[in-house]
């Protein structure tokens, strides 16, 4: 019942802003040479599209490369935290470079590695930047507040190393780390697409965004954005439902 009445609620939330869109774009259009599309024409430029095949396939393109980055993001960020932990030395001699990460801005960044990689690997960089500090951050952060006072008396208690892992590490750290990789994927998807339009990769749905303003059809354009914007709800829900079963397996 709490399901369906949430499913109305979003549902009736979508209706309101397409009549908003639709209202807004007709009456603008009344003193434009060049429409503003509208729900009605974003639709039917869709649904011209996904036969063809190119935009699924492109978007499938997209989706592989920001979720190689994110990954490896995830994976070294955790790896870095670790180890910035154990030795202080390492988190002295990195401290620069995860500040330049965050200060340079992304359109730098992709115009920086721009000259030594290739288009294809951009977006996959890109995304990996976006994540990666994240993850770190929060790892650390994770780490730094466990009690030493619960370690000691795992110690003394002579807990094997995988029980003090499973109940005493995780449970501090998974929270702020699951935090940074719901954030992080966001982020990764927005850079990663936002990469692969300003390189021009090849098979991608920022290519094909590119493409589709270069030839001033905006009805494909605000349909190609349709399906960004659904393709980040879906990763990121999906994303969700597995941290959340991934706990409720470790409660058990």
């Amino acid at each position: 019942m709490q399901a369906t009445k949430k499913l109305l609620k979003n549902a009736a939330v979508l209706i309101f802003w397409l009549l908003v869109w639709q209202i807004a774009a007709s009456t603008a259009n009344r003193g434009l040479i060049l429409d503003i599309p509208t729900p009605v024409t974003t639709a039917r430029a869709l649904f011209r599209m996904l036969p063809e095949g190119k935009l699924l396939y492109a978007a499938a393109g997209s989706v592989c490369r920001v979720a190689l980055g994110y990954l490896i993001a995830a994976a070294a960020g955790v790896l870095c935290a670790l180890a910035a932990h154990r030795f202080p030395i390492f988190k002295t001699l990195t401290a620069p470079v995860l500040q330049l990460i965050r200060a340079v801005p992304v359109a730098a960044f992709i115009i920086l590695v721009f000259l030594w990689l290739k288009e294809g690997a951009i977006p996959v960089f890109i995304s990996f930047l976006m994540v990666f500090p994240l993850v770190w951050a929060n790892t650390e952060a994770g780490l730094e507040a466990i009690d030493p006072l619960l370690l000691e008396m795992a110690r003394v208690m002579e807990l094997p190393k995988k029980d003090i892992l499973r109940h005493i590490v995780l449970p501090a750290v998974l929270p702020p780390v699951a935090a940074a990789l719901t954030t992080g994927l966001g982020f990764a998807w927005k850079s990663g697409v936002a990469a692969e339009v300003i390189c021009r990769t090849g098979g991608s749905i920022g290519d094909m965004l590119w493409a589709s303003k270069t030839s001033v059809d905006y009805d494909e354009v605000f349909a190609i954005t349709v399906v960004i914007v659904i393709l980040s709800v879906l990763l990121e829900n999906a994303l969700k439902l597995a941290l959340r079963r991934y706990r409720r397996d470790k409660a058990k």
